[in-house]
Parts: structure tokens; sequence; C-alpha cells
């Protein structure tokens, strides 16, 4: 559906706007969002013809501006898409995150257990483990 101006489409017709406006108000021609639609116009006056240069123009500028909506969706969805992979990604990193606190946090007491029975020769080297885990783990 190709929607004219009004002036556009008095000068299709050859009449005047206020003629295609009285024609409006009267409910011979119906307008789409402030437009008149060459349905419209077809129907009203059946003897007109639209194959002109300048009426091809009209309908192909007409399938940019649909193709630019439905694109502009088809965007959208794209957007939501990929919103949802990214929050997918997040979740299993969340997941990811908690599991390696928990090993660590599982290491950190088995050192802490080990210092209790290991050599004092040794318990400096196991120190600096177990802090250089603290460190980690934050």
């Amino acid at each position: 559906m190709v929607k004219l101006s009004v002036s556009k489409a008095a000068k299709i017709l050859g009449i005047t706007r206020f003629e295609i406006q009285a024609q409006i108000n009267n409910g011979k021609l119906h307008t789409h969002e402030g437009y008149v639609t060459t349905d419209s116009l077809r129907l009203a006056y059946p003897n007109i013809h639209f194959h002109s240069e300048e009426d091809r123009h009209i309908q192909k500028m007409q399938q940019i501006k649909d193709n630019a909506v439905f694109k502009s969706g088809a965007t959208d969805t794209a957007q939501t898409a990929s919103e949802k992979a990214f929050t997918g990604v997040i979740a299993g990193l969340k997941a990811k995150n908690q599991h390696y606190q928990m090993v660590f946090s599982q290491l950190n007491q088995r050192l802490e257990e080990l210092e209790k029975c290991c050599h004092s020769q040794d318990k400096n080297a196991l120190n600096q483990l177990q802090n250089w885990i603290k460190q980690q783990a934050n």
C-alpha cells in the first residue's frame, strides 16, 4: 500500500487539495495515518493509472521504508537473542566462580590441617602457599 500526501494525490488526479480534502470529509476517499492511499484513489477513481515514472519512484520509496521498518524489528529480535545468550554466559561464569571459590576454600582448609602435622622447617613455605591461595580466592 503506497501512501501519498494530500498534495501529491491532488496532483495525480489533476484537482486541488481543497477538492481532495472535501472528498476525504465526504467519505469518498479514505486516509491512513493522514495520507491518502493509492488503493483508496483506485476505488474512488477506477480510470486513473499509476504507471508514471514518479509513481514508480513513490512505490520504491515506500518499499524502502517498509523494509527499513521490518529490519528494525529484526534487529530488535536479534538483540533480544544476543541478550539471552549473554545472560546464559554470565550465569555459567557465576557457577564456575562459585565452584572455584569452593575449591580454594577446601584447599585452604586442607593446608591448615597439613600445617598442624608438618615439620617446623616446612611451615614457612606452607604459610606462603596459604597466603597466596587466600589472595587468589578474593
